[in-house]
């Protein structure tokens, strides 16, 4: 004879605790810090803020910086595509913000295109000064290092206007929820943290000119650090010491191989397009087609 069993359903009871923890709803329109194109971004960002100190000779750390910056905007180019991104860029409220942002993006392109002309610049002057300081051609000379002031004077006024953009601060947030927040907080970072370190490669790059300049100089009683006076002075004076030119041909070419490397390897280059890749994207997300 079978058995006979018995059947009961058991169905789960409510938990209280269970019922009273907090649970967290995610945002369908953007994506949270967790996201990995913000845990990235957040990353690079870090890594441009937080430069490692007393490794290297700031000239040295030009091209490093360089390509930290070109990978930042790439990144921030594909975060701007991705629609969980786009959409708190979009709403009304968010307009002058963005157009903010925008402009700032601009004002970065402008400044690396006009970098990218003062490299290509102090590269053949710095070839120029050390040729005519080799050939003893004070005419020369005095024209080649009248245009190298102008470059790093050129060089000086962009420094300051990106470290003023940097020094802005961040623009107001009042107008994006909580939930849209970090895609607007990696956008001002972003363009903060690059202004900052275009200021510091700008800054840079003139200083290797001028080191290799008060080395050309830096013989005899000469106190001017005009590179000018002193070469002139140096090449009226014979038998000047031999050493100390040595030192300023060694110094004048160091400098020239360093706009070389930002020149040939396209460091500067990719710089420009990141920028300006990251700012049409932005744009394409500010005035859609129609």
């Amino acid at each position: 004879m079978a058995a006979d069993f018995r059947r009961s359903l058991s169905l789960p009871c409510d938990d209280d605790d269970d019922a009273s923890r907090p649970r967290h709803a995610r945002s369908s329109s953007v994506p949270f810090p967790s996201h990995p194109a913000i845990s990235h971004l957040h990353h690079l960002i870090s890594v441009l803020r937080f430069w490692p100190s007393g490794e290297r000779a700031p000239g040295e750390r030009v091209a490093a910086v360089l390509l930290d910056v070109a990978r930042l905007h790439a990144a921030l180019d594909d975060l701007l595509h991705l629609p969980l991104a786009r959409d708190p860029l979009r709403r009304p409220s968010a307009s002058a913000w963005a157009d903010r942002i925008l402009d700032d993006f601009l004002r970065l392109a402008d400044a690396h295109g006009s970098f990218r002309t003062a490299v290509l610049a102090l590269e053949q002057l710095h070839s120029e000064v050390r040729s005519s300081i080799r050939r003893r051609d004070a005419g020369r000379l005095a024209s080649a290092l009248r245009a190298h002031r102008r470059v790093e004077k050129d060089l000086a006024r962009l420094a300051a206007a990106v470290r003023d953009l940097a020094g802005k601060g961040p623009a107001p947030l009042a107008w994006i929820s909580s939930g849209d927040v970090d895609v607007a907080r990696v956008l001002r970072e972003a363009v903060t943290e690059t202004a900052a370190a275009s200021a510091f490669v700008f800054t840079a790059v003139a200083a290797v000119s001028a080191e290799a300049s008060t080395a050309a100089g830096s013989t005899g009683s000469l106190g001017s650090s005009s590179v000018v006076g002193a070469v002139l002075r140096k090449l009226r004076k014979r038998g000047a010491d031999a050493e100390a030119e040595v030192v300023a041909l060694e110094r004048l070419k160091a400098a020239e191989e360093l706009m070389r490397e930002l020149t040939e390897t396209g460091i500067s280059e990719r710089v420009f397009r990141s920028l300006m890749n990251a700012r049409v994207s932005l744009l394409n997300i500010l005035t859609p087609s129609l």
